[in-house]
């Protein structure tokens, strides 16, 4: 999480501003072509002969390179400014997808990814500079709430159409793709008048930080598991249930949309009754809706499950990002922020290596059992670990 300068770039006037209208623009445009072949390049690459080991170490190269690039982007955006970072990264991301199923052999597939990687880092980070630059400070947390609301619309109004392109042609979701980020580099362009960003540092007692942070920072690895190797093998699962085309689509559209469902109910709750107290129901639901796949496989239960597992994992990001507030002060927001984007990271990293190399030793039928174990762990941390504040005189580790 960076820290903005408020005096120099905070915005009077306007809610919907120009500048703030592009930017979300572009990012509904992004998230629709993201979602175009979220559910696809895994097929993609079966088709390329990829086993499922395969599969997870190139999905892992793409979480690599994302975590690797993010972590220089401070710098970057400080220079050359957020609109430069984002232009490059459509332009990367686009051109990428562009070439995916016009590559000559599997191997290609973890260059790609890795390309695709640094285009997401040059994506994300800078975006979200960007709308807290554009934003008052009495409207930034509403604005960076229609950011995730865009972002969530416009990756759930794709995978239908996506799926549905493959079924008639394999390369015309890909190509649909690349016009989506081409459409909104456009929109970039034209529309966004640069507001530079700059960024300080923090320094902190990083392992009293991370022992305070515990419960947040398994809610963030517990996410990235689930959220990444559904995205990873999900339509693999489908597929072999014989669920193709549209109804394959159909479930990951519904997986998007109890995403974007339960942060704001969630985040009620979480004010209402405890954020650790929601943040256990979350934990309760994912365990339970993980291991129910283990004994329905009929569509519609599918479909139902698929829901539950989004409204739940959608539901943890937002209050754990909240506990952190309850857990820090003020001024270790930033670090605090950046060890959970960090665990965000490592979760989005491990989860489909190790869940590839559990597939690749039994069957895709036993996909939601990594997820179910992961959900697990998560439940009894929250469970059992009492939330403690961090106090940076403290003389103990607590």
């Amino acid at each position: 999480m960076h820290a903005h300068n408020d005096k120099n770039f905070s915005l009077p006037g306007a809610f919907m501003t120009k500048e703030l209208a592009a930017l979300l623009a572009t990012v509904f445009l992004l998230a629709v072509g993201m979602s175009f072949t979220a559910p696809l390049i895994p097929l993609l690459m079966k088709s390329f002969g990829a086993t499922t080991a395969a599969i997870g170490q190139i999905q892992t190269t793409y979480f690599i390179a994302f975590t690797l690039a993010t972590s220089l982007l401070g710098r970057w955006i400080e220079r050359a400014g957020s609109k430069r970072m984002i232009l490059a990264g459509l332009a990367l991301f686009g051109a990428s997808l562009l070439a995916m199923p016009y590559l000559p052999s599997l191997a290609w597939f973890y260059f790609i990814r890795i390309a695709q990687g640094i285009g997401s880092a040059l994506l994300f980070a800078p975006t979200e500079a960007a709308i807290n630059a554009v934003s008052p400070p009495e409207r930034r947390s509403t604005n960076m709430g229609l950011y995730g609301l865009v972002f969530g619309i416009g990756f759930a109004a794709g995978p239908v159409i996506g799926t549905s392109l493959w079924a008639f042609n394999q390369a015309a979701p890909f190509l649909a793709a690349a016009l989506s980020c081409a459409a909104a580099l456009a929109v970039l362009q034209l529309l966004y008048h640069e507001h530079q960003v700059p960024i300080s540092k923090t320094e902190y007692d990083f392992f009293r930080l991370i022992s305070v942070l515990k419960i947040p920072l398994t809610a963030a690895a517990c996410y990235a598991v689930v959220e990444i190797s559904l995205a990873s093998f999900l339509s693999l699962y489908l597929d072999r249930l014989g669920f193709r085309g549209a109804r394959l689509g159909m479930v990951f559209t519904l997986f998007a949309i109890g995403g974007v469902l339960s942060p704001f109910p969630a985040g009620r709750l979480a004010d209402r009754f405890g954020k650790q107290a929601v943040l256990k129901a979350c934990g309760v639901l994912l365990v339970c809706t993980t291991v129910a796949f283990t004994f329905f496989h009929s569509y519609w239960a599918i479909c139902c499950l698929t829901c539950c597992v989004g409204i739940a994992a959608g539901a943890l990001y937002p209050v754990s990002l909240a506990l952190i507030g309850e857990l820090v002060p003020p001024e270790k927001f930033g670090t605090a922020n950046a060890s959970f984007s960090f665990f965000y990271g490592l979760g989005s990293i491990a989860g489909p290596l190790v869940t590839g190399w559990v597939l690749e030793l039994t069957s895709i039928m036993y996909l939601f059992y990594p997820l179910a174990a992961a959900s697990l762990i998560f439940t009894v941390v929250t469970a059992s670990h009492h939330s403690a504040v961090y106090s940076p005189d403290a003389q103990n580790t607590p």
